[in-house]
């Protein structure tokens, strides 16, 4: 599905799950990326659904650019290509940033949540039932994403959109 390596790391003491892309030498820096997932994006349901609209809609032309982030990244995203930049960086620091494309972070955001919402409810974090309602809208995301990248960009875009 993502055409990056990761690890995937579960942290028991946070009720955390890390998913670790700085081990792709093919993505430079895709540590920021990781750091982003539960500082500049948290993983509650609501901020997840609103996030995929954003990039979404970014992809399907109605929005020009998408940012967020600011506790520990500014992320900025077009149609094609998404932006990691440490706020924490010195001006001449190289590793400071991070570019990869629109959609296959719309595909690792799917698949941290999809990790997040199985592990908690798991643990007990959350109830069984909020942990399925979403797995369900994530999975169902998920499958629209591969679709995606099989057939026409433009068609399958807007089913992803249909929550």
């Amino acid at each position: 599905m993502i055409k990056y390596r990761y690890t995937i790391e579960y942290k028991e003491d946070f009720n955390e799950v890390i998913l670790d892309l700085g081990r792709d030498s093919s993505l430079k820096n895709g540590y920021l990326i990781s750091n982003s997932l539960g500082s500049d994006i948290f993983g509650d349901f609501a901020t997840i659904q609103e996030e995929i609209g954003n990039l979404i809609e970014l992809l399907i032309g109605k929005i020009t650019l998408y940012e967020g982030g600011g506790n520990v990244n500014l992320i900025k995203s077009n149609k094609s290509f998404t932006t990691f930049e440490d706020i924490f960086a010195e001006e001449d620091e190289e590793d400071s940033t991070c570019e990869i494309e629109t959609l296959e972070y719309i595909k690792i955001l799917l698949l941290w949540v999809k990790e997040n919402f199985q592990y908690k409810s798991q643990q007990g974090v959350i109830l069984k039932e909020e942990g399925q309602v979403a797995l369900e809208w994530i999975n169902k995301k998920i499958l629209n994403s591969v679709r995606l990248r099989a057939n026409n960009r433009k068609r399958l875009l807007t089913m992803l959109i249909f929550y």
